[in-house]
């Protein structure tokens, strides 16, 4: 059978990571990259939740806005960098920071969740400030570490 590429919209030219059509699983080595980076990411967020808890408190989520920006910052210079060039980082090297840690660490769920509850609570101009500060600032640093990856290298 033929090799068919796992292919993301974000990572179009990465030809490293191969799934054979007759197998179930990814091999055995790209799985535990992804589990070990997304435990890694997930105590992490753990971790900043519970700081940011502590210091600013709990009427904001200020913990998932900061996680999924800084997240969208990292995929935004990874996600750069690794596209213009493939060979910078080994596949499986990739797959931990990317997919596993980045994917760990940031949060849709707990967003639209925590999104949903401030409006539930009666303060819908937090829930629109929660959902527009994910949005509008995750997407502006995205594009910082855009910018960053394309200063580092030479891109």
């Amino acid at each position: 059978m033929p090799n068919l590429l796992l292919s993301s919209i974000m990572f179009p030219h990465f030809t490293e990571i191969r799934l054979m059509a007759s197998d179930a699983l990814p091999p055995w080595d790209q799985m535990l990259a992804v589990f070990i980076g997304g435990a890694i990411g997930s105590l992490t967020r753990f971790v900043a939740g519970y700081a940011f808890g502590a210091w600013l408190g709990a009427d904001f989520p200020w913990a998932t806005l900061f996680v999924n920006v800084a997240g969208s910052a990292w995929m935004g210079w990874a996600g750069t960098l690794l596209t213009a060039k493939p060979t910078a980082m080994d596949p499986l090297l990739r797959l931990f920071l990317t997919t596993g840690f980045a994917g760990g660490f940031t949060t849709f769920s707990t967003f639209a969740f925590e999104s949903w509850g401030l409006f539930q609570r009666g303060e819908p101009l937090l829930g629109w400030a929660n959902i527009l500060g994910n949005l509008i600032v995750g997407f502006v640093f995205a594009y910082v570490g855009i910018m960053i990856a394309r200063t580092q290298g030479g891109i």
